[in-house]
């Protein structure tokens, strides 16, 4: 069976060609037939580049990086019991843009394709918005409204991301890299399972205190896919900038899954071995 590129890539290149000629078609022949030279050219090395006709000249590559991702948020209700009834704890808890740190590397098995792992890592103190409706020590189904925040929340997460990385050299000096695969994702997570109130007799109001929190942790698969660019200064180092989308879904609590991953921006070293 054909490839997709086998079909695309002779209309492609008559497609340029037309556009050039046509282009330059008011400058005279020369210049026609020196546009379309240059549009040919510029196609095959771009169809040499990603077939992988032109080959990947390393052995491996490693980098070392910084890492930014968006805020986020996510919610839970909890229901503990309190005076032998259940409470209602409702907390928004918000995620601002977190850094973190990622180390990777990848060697060839064939061609312009490599193996390689992406290992990241970060941790982010949060924070999150409690209401909760507090039970009556003396009367049922007298609910008392109280709300507060919730600080000094931590949430980390570590990634390992097991990837196939396609080697597309640019000109001498850049190279694209495109990956995919499977990623094992494991997060902790400081959660609020109750309320703390500030109540006297007769107990008819209360007001927020402080929260009670708890740490969970959760482990799951999921997966990645990942563009990184890279310039070389010397034969083996050079520097880079990448963005990675991956995703794992995981259970952290009998009441709540959070996504793990999400978008990336990636940039620092770049070492070719």
């Amino acid at each position: 069976m054909r490839s997709p590129w086998s079909v695309w890539r002779p209309l492609t290149m008559a497609a340029l060609v037309v556009a050039s000629a046509a282009i330059a078609g008011a400058q005279g022949r020369p210049a026609a037939v020196a546009a379309t030279r240059g549009s040919l050219t510029d196609l095959g090395a771009a169809d040499q580049a990603i077939t992988g006709r032109i080959p990947w000249g390393d052995r491996g590559d490693a980098s070392v990086s910084g890492t930014v991702q968006p805020s986020s948020s996510f919610s839970e209700t909890v229901r503990p019991i309190q005076f032998v009834e259940s409470s209602i704890v409702d907390t928004n808890y918000k995620t601002r843009t977190i850094s973190g740190f990622d180390v990777a590397g990848g060697v060839r098995v064939w061609r312009n394709l490599a193996i390689g792992v992406d290992v990241s890592f970060f941790s982010k103190t949060i924070g999150g918005d409690v209401s909760a409706q507090v039970p009556h020590p003396f009367f049922f189904n007298r609910l008392r409204a109280v709300s507060g925040a919730a600080s000094g929340l931590t949430r980390d997460e570590t990634a390992a991301h097991v990837q196939a990385l396609w080697m597309i050299p640019l000109r001498t000096r850049w190279q694209l890299s495109l990956a995919g695969g499977r990623s094992w994702f494991v997060v902790g997570q400081d959660l609020v399972s109750g309320v703390a109130v500030a109540q006297t007799f007769p107990y008819d109001t209360a007001t927020f205190a402080a929260p009670t929190t708890v740490h969970r942790t959760g482990s799951r698969l999921g997966y990645n896919a990942a563009a990184d660019l890279s310039y070389r200064l010397r034969r083996h180092v050079g520097l880079g900038v990448g963005a990675m989308f991956s995703h794992a879904a995981i259970p952290i609590d009998d009441t709540l899954t959070v996504d793990a991953g999400g978008g990336r921006i990636a940039a620092g070293q770049r070492f070719r071995f």
